[in-house]
């Protein structure tokens, strides 16, 4: 049985890494005594498999992970099982089977959302104005560093939706942008690109991914939605 479970991450857990993440979800499967299925082989594993990695520091109300398990167990059980163990800052907020030949979810992750928070205290030389020009400008070329160095990238291309709004505290930026093994724009590039900002200001910054999409049928669709089975 193929189930797709949905959890925030939020508070000082953010700052937990992926791999660590990983090792708390096992051990809470195990202590909420899960029948989760294993892998066959010399070396066995369990059957849980995450989304794209989220960068140490960002929250989330969108991520996701799915399971198979040996025998049917109704997803709002594993749920509250798995809530009764989870440490504070992480919650399921979802569960549901999905079609037993679903892609894995790190292949099926084609765009992510993003809300992002810039304290006016801290960026007084940036305003939301200044922002909607850069954006549409016909290019935002920025430097990014990778395993083959410095590349130059115009990133407009993986932008997909953009807006921005100020309160009495807060620029807020909502932003919609390819993600994924294929094209993927991070929240932190895409500032760096519209404030021409050097790596630094990330700790100034607060960033919370909404919510993760698949691509299908020429629309990008919220993955709690793909293939589930009601």
């Amino acid at each position: 049985m193929k189930i797709r479970l949905k959890f925030v991450k939020q508070g000082q857990v953010k700052f937990v890494g992926h791999l660590d993440i990983m090792r708390l979800f096992q051990r809470a499967i195990k202590v909420a005594q899960i029948p989760i299925a294993y892998s066959q082989g010399f070396n066995p594993h369990s059957l849980v498999y995450f989304a794209m990695p989220l960068s140490v520091g960002v929250s989330s109300t969108g991520e996701y992970m799915d399971i198979v398990t040996t025998i049917d167990v109704r997803p709002e059980t594993i749920k509250e099982q798995l809530n009764k163990v989870l440490v504070e800052g992480i919650e399921m907020i979802d569960a549901f089977c999905i079609a037993e030949d679903t892609g894995s979810l790190m292949s099926l992750v084609s765009a992510a959302s993003y809300e992002i928070h810039l304290p006016k205290a801290t960026f007084i030389h940036t305003s939301s104005a200044a922002m909607t020009d850069k954006l549409e400008e016909e290019s935002l070329v920025v430097h990014k560093k990778g395993k083959k160095g410095i590349q130059v990238v115009d990133i407009k291309p993986m932008i997909l939706a953009c807006t921005l709004e100020e309160n009495s505290d807060d620029i807020v930026i909502n932003l919609k942008a390819q993600a994924g093994s294929s094209q993927n724009l991070s929240p932190q590039l895409f500032l760096k690109a519209i404030l021409n900002e050097e790596d630094g200001t990330d700790k100034w910054v607060n960033i919370t991914r909404k919510e993760l999409y698949v691509y299908d049928q020429a629309s990008y669709v919220p993955l709690e939605c793909y293939r589930r089975i009601v």
